[in-house]
């Protein structure tokens, strides 16, 4: 790998012959936006390309490829927890897709939309309710600024009735690193994407989570809106009645099948997260944040879910998740996105603050049953502002723009229930050595797995506490490791820590590398280890066009 001051100059000047000057970017402004990151990553980018094309960014590679310089892709660059625009060193130059954001097609009898990178949430929200298409976004908690596409690649997971969001993903298009272009073998000109695997070897799934191409296209299958979204919410109040909760959650999917999306078990730590605003999470001793959660009557965990059905079958439904809900939880309801807003108007008819505590917490529930809608929102945003970052007056959250203290810990475990409690036992232990807040969300991705995440939250200007977060990431890694339980993805500052524990898996993945990109010049480093380079002094780190 060269990257040396003089070829990167080069290929600056060539990609603006190719993109033109304004989209060739590497002035103060550009690179302060490439350095916003929620966490000390190994490096930030040097400059940032924006093609606005598949043809452009096959040329954009070749470019690469003459000069020597290494590239990492980004769709929005709101990667937030994980590495937000991240780079493996700092001669690497962003490849800026937001500029792709075309929804290409969509095919309402087959309910499968194409789309580009930069298409965010919010855009395909917007694109279907405009023309009146009853189907729901894959949506995520990372909010409306996201791209549907990236989030795909990365096996990101909703709540909403198809949770796997790589699952969805009929077909895509990519540019390998050698500039040619790829497409799913079922895939043909004027056809629509219908089969996921295709014929032969299931090629596809070797873009998602690495950098063997950068995937311009890709073709998802959504959801047709039910007739009924109907919330359903429970109560635990001890943390030993998690295993039978895990058990009752386990039965409600068997039974109902794809008649219930994903559900949501929060800790009270978590749900502290949502309802007290007096001060950030982190200055809180654990004593202390005890004593508020009693104050605010939050129960051990509390479950979100959701049913999605035909009127006809409401009553059925609502009977079994009602019979398993008697089993451990002491309080549960039904309630509807109506309810909930009138609950909230309600509230604003009453003085005093505990009033004005439970509009807060009834406006989250309402935005969270927007999630389930599939209109997708900022709610699950202010977690990473827990920390003490505070967000800028008037503007979209962003958390890297705002400087937030957040590092995602979210390993996939067996549906086991006493495994998964202890794990959560272990993981809240390891968190209060390193004095950092366990606030932890259980999520179920089938009947088989869930999600365990956790959000490191510190103070960014904070170096110490920084040092404890990336501590305690290395210290849950290990410790899940040990138990044969990964995360099912990681951060770029922590990839040195899959070297070990994929084995066989990882060697492959770095002989398919090695085929295609000798160079290691598509997003180094990531889910691949880095060769090793050579850097050059400072000066060399700020390009002139």
């Amino acid at each position: 790998m060269r990257s040396d001051p003089k070829h990167l100059q080069a290929a600056l000047t060539a990609w603006c012959r190719l993109l033109g000057d304004a989209n060739v970017q590497c002035d103060a402004a550009t690179l302060g936006q490439l350095s916003q990151d929620t966490m000390r990553s190994p490096a930030h980018a040097c400059a940032r390309l924006r093609p606005a094309s598949s043809d452009q960014v096959a040329a954009c590679l070749a470019i690469a490829r003459q000069y020597g310089i290494a590239l990492q892709p980004a769709s929005t660059g709101h990667n937030w927890g994980y590495g937000s625009v991240a780079t493996a060193h700092n001669r690497c130059v962003q490849l800026d897709l937001s500029r792709m954001d075309k929804i290409l097609d969509f095919d309402e009898a087959l309910a499968v939309v194409t789309l580009e990178p930069g298409v965010t949430q919010a855009a395909l929200a917007d694109y279907l309710a405009s023309r009146g298409l009853p189907f729901l976004t894959p949506v995520t908690g990372a909010g409306p600024t996201c791209s549907v596409l990236a989030n795909a690649l990365e096996r990101g997971f909703g709540i909403t009735p198809v949770t796997d969001h790589w699952q969805a993903v009929m077909g895509l298009e990519a540019i390998l690193p050698d500039g040619q272009h790829y497409r799913s073998p079922m895939w043909a000109a004027g056809t629509t994407p219908c089969y996921k695997w295709g014929v032969g070897p299931y090629l596809d799934g070797l873009f998602g989570q690495s950098g063997l191409g950068v995937v311009t296209k890709m073709s998802i299958a959504l959801v047709r809106r039910p007739q009924v979204v109907q919330p359903f919410y429970f109560w635990v109040d001890s943390g030993a009645q998690l295993p039978a909760a895990l058990d009752g959650v386990k039965r409600i999917l068997d039974r109902c099948g794809g008649q219930v999306g994903g559900i949501n078990l929060m800790n009270s730590t978590r749900l502290l997260s949502m309802a007290y605003n007096d001060q950030p999470l982190t200055r809180l001793s654990p004593d202390e944040r005890d004593a508020a959660a009693r104050s605010l009557a939050l129960p051990a965990w509390m479950g979100v879910g959701s049913i999605y059905c035909e009127h006809a079958q409401l009553a059925s439904v609502k009977g079994i998740i009602r019979s398993e809900l008697r089993r451990f939880s002491s309080r549960y309801q039904f309630r509807s996105q109506r309810q909930l807003v009138l609950a909230e108007r309600a509230l604003r008819l009453l003085p005093g603050a505990w009033s004005r505590r439970w509009q807060l917490t009834l406006g989250k529930l309402r935005m969270g049953v927007e999630l389930m809608h599939g209109q997708p929102n900022q709610v699950a945003l202010p977690l990473a502002y827990a920390g003490g970052a505070r967000p800028r007056p008037g503007a979209l959250l962003d958390p890297a723009r705002d400087n937030c203290g957040l590092i995602w810990y979210a390993p996939v475990l067996p549906l086991r229930s006493q495994q998964v409690a202890t794990f959560v036992g272990q993981m809240e232990q390891l968190c209060l050595g390193q004095q950092l807040p366990c606030p932890v969300t259980l999520t179920t991705l089938s009947g088989r797995a869930i999600d365990c995440t956790v959000p490191l939250l510190f103070d960014r200007d904070d170096s110490q506490a920084s040092g404890r977060a990336e501590d305690c990431y290395r210290q849950l890694f290990a410790s899940g490791r040990q138990q044969g339980v990964l995360p099912y993805r990681v951060p770029l500052a922590f990839m040195d820590l899959l070297a070990e524990a994929q084995g066989s898996a990882w060697q492959l993945g770095q002989r398919l590398k090695a085929a295609l990109d000798p160079q290691h010049l598509l997003a180094p480093g990531r889910y691949c280890s880095l060769p090793t380079i050579t850097e050059c002094p400072p000066a060399a780190m700020e390009p002139q066009l």
